[in-house]
């Protein structure tokens, strides 16, 4: 399958996961889909025991926001299905789960498997953040 196609599936299925634990604003599925979704930022996240290691450890390296970079297109284009799709709903910058028919478990591929589990030690090491706090920590620079 084509790399790109790949990621934008991933991302999809990454998404629906996320939302399934809560409704985000778009900033935070952003950059959480972002940190699930790249390889090397998932080793620092299985390495990370909260967040604020994490971020001491993705902002010395200054990765982020090249990352965020060159997965924005992958981002934008799966919302752009799943919202056409009738999947999300998207209001006041709020992404909601409104079809719980999507898959996001049990596709027989290892790297979305490794994702589902970060996604959940990743949303519970910022479960207390706002997207600012955690746009800041990491070092952001759009």
């Amino acid at each position: 399958m084509n790399r790109v196609y790949n990621n934008e599936a991933l991302i999809m299925a990454c998404i629906v996961h996320l939302l399934r634990r809560r409704n985000m604003d778009m900033p935070i599925s952003y950059i959480m889909v972002t940190l699930l979704i790249d390889n090397q930022l998932g080793t620092i996240i299985r390495k990370s025991q909260n967040f604020e290691e994490l971020s001491d450890l993705i902002s010395n390296q200054g990765l982020i926001s090249r990352k965020l970079a060159s997965f924005g297109p992958y981002f934008i284009n799966a919302m752009v299905i799943l919202k056409q799709s009738k999947v999300i709903d998207i209001s006041d910058d709020v992404v909601q789960l409104i079809d719980d028919s999507f898959p996001d478990e049990n596709l027989r591929s290892k790297r979305l498997d490794r994702i589902i589990k970060d996604a959940h030690v990743l949303l519970d090491m910022c479960s207390n953040l706002s997207s600012k706090e955690i746009y800041n920590k990491l070092n952001v620079h759009l």
